[in-house]
């Protein structure tokens, strides 16, 4: 786990086991000059840690409380959804928004982010432009906006290439 300056910044949890998947996606706020303290899990135990230390004696500039989980589907041994219903049966965490952000983007994954608490599901994309696109969006949707329905996309925010339709976006 690692963490930018947070000066001001809202604190984002980044679950993925895939190293090339956060160093882009760590590249992507960069570049874009977005506002998250960053702060990565690479398994369903590092993101469980992350917030029991939280809870239990960890030091809020070190671990703050996440405004906003991104989260993978698949965790290695395990899948994101195991680390949401977790997450989301612990009371204090319900109100935490957490996007699945996935390749599997095929419906049977998709209700099951939904049935294990999910608030949004977004297809990874497979270059930085639409990555960036999507870092942006995040910071519209839970910075700046605070929604809880459904999530802004910016306009340069293409429609996967796989054809597959990601839920829960609203184009500005």
């Amino acid at each position: 786990m690692r963490s930018n300056s947070d000066n001001g910044c809202i604190p984002l949890l980044y679950v993925d086991d895939s190293t090339n998947d956060r160093l882009l996606f760590r590249e992507a706020i960069l570049l874009t000059k977005t506002p998250f303290a960053l702060y990565e899990a690479e398994s369903v135990e590092s993101a469980t840690r992350y917030f029991q230390f939280h809870r239990h004696n960890g030091e809020p500039k070190q671990y703050p409380r996440p405004e906003l989980v991104l989260l993978d589907y698949n965790l290695g041994a395990h899948t994101g959804t195991e680390f949401l219903y977790w997450l989301r049966a612990m009371k204090k965490n319900t109100a935490t928004p957490v996007v699945m952000f996935s390749g599997s983007a095929g419906q049977p994954f998709i209700d099951e982010c939904y049935a294990n608490g999910a608030n949004h599901f977004l297809s990874k994309p497979n270059d930085l432009i639409r990555l960036k696109a999507i870092v942006r969006s995040l910071h519209l949707s839970f910075a700046i906006l605070k929604r809880s329905g459904p999530l802004v996309v910016l306009p340069e925010y293409q429609p996967d290439p796989r054809g597959e339709r990601c839920l829960d976006l609203c184009i500005v």
